[in-house]
């Protein structure tokens, strides 16, 4: 009978020293978790400043923002751009968008902060819409990011991106 008794209080010990284990290992899971969330806003915000730097220190993106700011429309600002200019400005406009589209994913999959989408995302976003109907050769296939951006177009009475014009 001691035999058995014996192993019954070993069982519970070992069962006790699993339920500790699964305890600290959901601990651990948290903790990586909030450590690659921290990670992941500060490579965004990385990648922020390294945009804004290297527009700061562009031979030519300050005199297209001159030209922008000059101009009495941005129709007027597209065409007084040349070829080239033009072309930077589609790809910074392309930078933008899958900037955007990257954080879009990361906030519906639960990975950016619902202040942050809400706030700075969505001025991005208004940014770009601004910009967006200028180039409706861009492909935006992607519906439920489309859907996010025309409803930001229509929150702030832009105009909607049209997929069907490409």
């Amino acid at each position: 009978m001691d035999s058995d008794r014996l192993n019954r209080w070993l069982t519970l010990a070992a069962n006790f020293g699993v339920l500790v284990t699964l305890i600290l290992l959901v601990f651990e899971i948290r903790q990586n978790t909030d450590m690659l969330q921290t990670q992941m806003a500060q490579a965004r915000v990385d990648n922020r400043l390294e945009y804004f730097r290297a527009a700061m220190h562009s031979d030519y993106w300050p005199a297209l923002e001159v030209k922008r700011s000059t101009a009495a429309s941005s129709e007027e600002w597209l065409n007084s751009l040349t070829a080239e200019e033009y072309q930077r400005v589609r790809a910074e406009l392309l930078y933008e968008i899958n900037a955007l589209a990257t954080q879009f994913y990361q906030y519906q999959n639960g990975y950016l902060d619902e202040q942050i989408f809400e706030t700075a995302v969505e001025g991005q976003a208004v940014r770009t819409m601004r910009k967006l109907t200028h180039f409706q050769d861009l492909d935006l296939s992607e519906s439920e990011f489309l859907n996010y951006l025309n409803s930001i177009a229509r929150k702030y009475e832009l105009s909607e991106f049209d997929a069907s014009n490409q």
